[in-house]
């Protein structure tokens, strides 16, 4: 009796096993959000349950445990410190808002060749702000609100066994490899988690960097609501390149019709200088932040990234958005696992490969650094 499956057999069962997982995630739809935004957050909070676990004498379950709630606290204060603040930027924004659809409205009246091209221009602007007030639009807020405080619970509960179970988690899957590949099981792992380390790590601080630079620069500028463009520079952060060129964008037409800033400079001269400052801020960005944040252990081309976050925000928004760039490099990473093995060659010829026989568990410490 044979005792091995056949090759026909290994594909049959592996095509079966594709075929339920992808009816698994269809019906699971409305949680892969939550659980995609729970796995980033503990992600990026795991380095310090590890941390914290090495250098006291608390279980997993503890360390876990004080992580999460001390990350509940900092999300509990920020808005109620911020918060204050906002209402009165926003309040700033709105006088804005008034003064941009003002000076558009007189752009609007300018002719090119006796025809006002233009003219609809004001109330299209008008229609969309005061379109935000509506009783309909209003009701719907508040049940969208509704239903995204449900799903935050459901995050928070999944991020929660994430910290304090993960490592068991870990080796649950690890269990279910066959031995003979559990050594290069390891070393994609390794892999992997460098890449979205990489990543994750250095789009939070890029997006941090250029939301205080950007915000900065308009309070010195003298711009209304500092705080809420400096919270757009950081959310345009998420696009690289594009999103720094479409915040100009909007300083530009803040400075140009902003009655607040200027320094009794001529209104040219004025968005000339915001244009400069935030062209500088740009290039500081593109050239020195992203390549030594990024590129070095993506190994993508800058034009695959930009492609890719752009076609991540189309196709699935921000979340999708903010994941793609590693979701892309973890796929190279595997692809070229496959095809190394395929063509019989070693896929890890430039690292140290395990020794027969030895648990990759004990040998590699990379394990227990960092998220994961």
């Amino acid at each position: 009796m044979k005792k091995t499956w056949t090759t026909q057999t290994r594909i049959f069962v592996i095509s079966i096993l594709m075929i339920l997982f992808a009816l698994f995630l269809v019906f699971i739809r409305d949680l892969i959000n939550p659980l995609i935004i729970s796995t980033l957050v503990a992600f990026l909070l795991y380095p310090l349950v590890t941390g914290l676990r090495n250098r006291t004498p608390l279980s997993q379950k503890a360390a876990g445990s004080i992580v999460f709630f001390i990350s509940l606290v900092v999300i509990a204060i920020i808005p109620a410190t911020v918060t204050p603040v906002l209402i009165g930027e926003l309040d700033a924004l709105g006088e804005q808002l008034t003064e941009i659809i003002d000076g558009v409205n007189e752009f609007s009246q300018m002719t090119v060749m006796g025809y006002q091209i233009f003219s609809s221009v004001p109330a299209d602007i008008e229609q969309s702000i005061t379109g935000l007030l509506n009783a309909e639009v209003i009701f719907g807020s508040i049940a969208t609100v509704t239903q995204n405080l449900v799903w935050v619970t459901i995050s928070l509960i999944i991020l929660y066994y994430l910290l304090v179970d993960w490592p068991r988690a870990r080796e649950a899957v690890i269990l279910l490899v066959p031995e003979s590949l559990k050594s290069d099981f390891y070393e994609l792992f390794v892999r992997i988690r460098k890449i979205w380390n990489i990543y994750l790590r250095g789009q939070m601080t890029t997006m941090l960097v250029m939301g205080i630079l950007s915000g900065i620069s308009a309070a010195i500028l003298g711009f209304p609501a500092a705080l809420v463009l400096g919270l757009v520079a950081a959310a345009l952060a998420l696009v690289p390149s594009v999103g720094s060129t479409v915040f100009i964008g909007v300083a530009v037409l803040v400075a140009l019709f902003s009655q607040n800033g200027g320094f009794g400079l001529p209104t040219i001269w004025f968005v000339l200088i915001v244009a400069a400052v935030y062209f500088g801020i740009s290039l500081f960005e593109n050239y020195w932040l992203r390549p030594r944040l990024l590129r070095p252990g993506l190994k993508l081309h800058p034009g695959i990234i930009l492609v890719g976050v752009l076609g991540g925000a189309a196709l699935g928004g921000a979340l999708l958005a903010l994941v793609v760039v590693p979701l892309i490099s973890t796929a190279g990473v595997i692809l070229n696992y496959i095809l190394k093995k395929l063509a019989d060659e070693d896929p890890w010829a430039e690292v140290t490969a395990f020794e027969p026989g030895e648990n990759p568990a004990e040998a590699d410490p990379r394990l227990d650094r960092g998220a994961g």
